[in-house]
């Protein structure tokens, strides 16, 4: 007994301390810490991988600047019809691609017919990536080529580095978080060739982009002097003016034929003293910025990947090494030192065991924490050592608490214990759908900064998503400022529909508080359109191996976001399918419900029956001219669209739905339907 009240105590400890680095771990507090372990190794593992036999580096180095000075009388900067050639050069051999690592963002020194020769060979490749720079971390203020080399190029790349706190670049980015959306250098590279499907392949990084694998330095790629490029090419060029053939350079030891460079990825760039970028990396505080996009290459035509483990793998890790900690702690208390240098002696070695194991996962793949698991092992080891034990009453006081305000959300701490979820598939349920979307945030959106836009946007998704949430639904992914939730999964929910409609309802609501806040930055009210549908539906984890998103598809699915856009059509701004309010009334929910008409959505034969649900006040006032509406609406169905236009148009100044129907009436009555069915098409999604 005595036994099994130590274990409760060791793991009432465990669990308050691993909350604890929990907490630090993942807010950030340790990232100093782990970034120099991830730095310390990639510097360890570097030399394991291989370079890809698809890249190819050509530097313009201190060999070549003098070449071209004393055998071309080319100063510095060279010409742009320099990079023709070299462009030219490539084409011969069928390259997939040639990237310039190099900003020509001003008219070249040497004239407008300098840049329009560089263009005309860009443009007659096909394969050349320009590069564009954004001069901060918002993405704002790019630095493009000059016009012609911009619009020559089969597709620009941005080069800006992807930095962490302490301004080394670990990660490499895929496209970049610009409005226009354009890819990193390197993936720039697969584009153009053809493979972009592959970049759906690379495992994201928990802050965005990828982890690169670094090499230790250039000249693992082989780099190639410019001056062997454009000597070569210059060769060829004389035989083609003389009219002989290249086989008069086969004994040339100066001459590279281009065809060796076939299907290979050209990375150009500057690397001489005084005039190549730099760039800090876990290698070097000073690497070739070049290196860093060659290197995210290889790291992709390799799929040399590292990628996170999850967060509850991180979780687990911490805790076992907290629990490890406190059991040697506990029973070398009141030891003597002679037990105590022996448990020691058992520590250091598990510290060590950990450290090896920890870098050939990274070797595999596998980004593990490091410095938090091993922190809080020395932590746990010591603080029993030091400061003694808690009594049993006071430690589960303890432990309650922190445990309260450590408690995570149902849907996550569904994840935890049942770890199977995280599994790619699905399975079919019935759950309830929920499409928002801002009415005319395109015309919003022109009138503000991107700052200002920013923060409309935060505040607006933060408000309706805490809403969706506190009713139980599951925020499946934002696009803009369009929100889609469901309920029903992946927690098992009978009144889905009833707590889906409520919370629309408690949208609308929380909008209409809030509209002082949002003219501030519009001058106008925002209003939102909701949909919501209630059905069968694939939910589970959708998508690749390595990234996947626990999210919902099907036809139900599609309703649901084709009734968001409906409302347009009638004035309303929150609807539903018949199916959700009978499941939703059936569950005990107390809002009424105006019928709007029969409809046929776009892609569908049969037809639907939407509603717009309504609380007891405004329903009210829908119950006066109730019987109104619901003649005319008998009216339209039998195709008498003049009477019931009359009985609309009467209804309209007081009912925005009467006044579309109305608007309906005039255009069908000119153009009545020859196989009327009293169901209005919608052809408009």
């Amino acid at each position: 007994m005595k036994n099994h009240k130590k274990l409760i105590l060791i793991l009432s400890f465990s669990f308050v301390f691993s909350i604890l680095f929990c907490l630090c771990y993942f807010s950030g507090i340790f990232d100093f810490f782990e970034n120099k372990f991830y730095d310390s190794r990639m510097k360890a593992t570097s030399d394991y991988f291989s370079v890809s036999e698809e890249v190819s580096l050509v530097l313009i180095d201190q060999e070549s600047i003098d070449w071209a000075k004393n055998e071309l009388g080319w100063s510095w900067p060279w010409p742009r019809k320099s990079y023709a050639k070299i462009v030219d050069y490539f084409s011969r051999g069928n390259v997939s691609a040639i990237s310039f690592d190099m900003i020509y963002s001003e008219d070249s020194l040497y004239g407008k017919e300098d840049d329009l020769e560089f263009a005309e060979s860009a443009k007659k490749s096909g394969k050349v990536i320009q590069t564009v720079f954004y001069e901060n971390d918002k993405s704002k203020n790019p630095v493009f080529p000059v016009k012609e080399l911009k619009y020559s190029a089969a597709i620009l790349g941005d080069v800006s580095s992807t930095l962490d706190k302490d301004r080394i670049a670990r990660r490499g980015k895929i496209f970049s978080d610009s409005e226009n959306h354009e890819p990193g250098l390197s993936a720039a590279n697969f584009i153009i060739s053809g493979r972009e499907d592959e970049l759906n392949e690379i495992p994201l990084t928990k802050k965005g982009g990828m982890y690169i694998r670094y090499q230790k330095d250039l000249n693992r790629f082989v780099p190639y002097s410019a001056y062997q490029i454009l000597q070569s090419e210059l060769k060829i060029e004389k035989l083609e003016e003389q009219g002989e053939s290249l086989e008069c350079l086969e004994d040339d030891e100066d001459f590279i034929p281009p065809e060796q460079f076939e299907n290979m990825y050209i990375f150009f760039g500057v690397y001489a003293p005084g005039l190549f970028d730099i760039c800090s990396t876990p290698i070097h505080s000073t690497y070739p910025g070049v290196g860093v996009h060659l290197c995210q290459l290889d790291t992709i035509l390799q799929k040399n990947y590292l990628k996170d483990i999850p967060e509850f793998l991180s979780i687990l890790l911490i805790l076992f090494f907290v629990i490890l900690g406190f059991l040697l702690g506990f029973y070398i208390k009141h030891v003597s030192f002679k037990v105590l240098a022996k448990k020691s002696f058992l520590v250091i070695l598990i510290y060590f065991g950990y450290f090896v194991f920890n870098y050939f996962m990274f070797y595999k793949g596998f980004l593990l924490p490091l410095f938090t698991p091993l922190a809080s092992f020395i932590f746990s080891f010591l603080i029993l050592i030091f400061y003694g034990y808690i009594k049993e009453g006071s430690q589960k006081h303890y432990l309650k608490s922190a445990f309260k305000q450590y408690l995570s959300p149902k849907v996550i701490e569904n994840l935890i214990a049942s770890p199977e979820l995280l599994n790619l598939g699905g399975e079919e349920r019935e759950i309830t759908a929920f499409f928002s979307d801002v009415q005319g945030f395109t015309s919003i959106s022109e009138n503000l900064s991107p700052v200002e836009l920013t923060e409309l946007l935060n505040l607006y998704l933060s408000e309706m998503t805490e809403i969706i949430l506190s009713y139980g639904g599951t925020i499946d992914k934002y696009e803009g400022d369009a929100i889609i939730a469901f309920w029903g999964a992946p927690v098992n929910q009978k009144d889905h529909a009833k707590l889906a409609l409520e919370a629309a309802v408690a949208c609308q609501k929380k909008l209409s508080l809030m509209q002082d806040e949002f003219k501030k930055y519009t001058g106008k009210p925002i209003l939102q359109r909701i949909g919501l549908n209630t059905g069968k539906a694939v939910v589970g984890n959708m998508g690749s191996k390595r990234r996947f998103d626990y999210t919902m598809m099907g036809d139900t699915v599609n309703t649901a976001s084709r009734l968001e856009g409906i409302n347009k059509q009638f004035g309303t701004y929150t609807m539903c399918s018949e199916t959700t309010m009978k499941s939703a009334l059936e569950n005990g929910c107390k809002l009424n419900f105006r019928e709007i008409l029969d409809v046929r959505v776009v892609g569908k034969k049969d037809s639907l029956k939407i509603f717009t649900p309504m609380e007891n006040k405004e329903f009210e006032e829908f119950l006066k001219i109730k019987d109104n509406y619901t003649n005319a609406l008998e009216n339209f169905k039998r195709a008498d669209f003049e009477q019931a236009e009359k009985e609309f148009k009467i209804l309209s100044e007081v009912d925005q739905v009467s006044e579309k129907m109305a608007k309906k009436c005039s255009v069908l009555k000119v153009n009545p339907p020859s196989d009327w069915d009293g169901v209005l098409d919608i052809t408009e999604k």
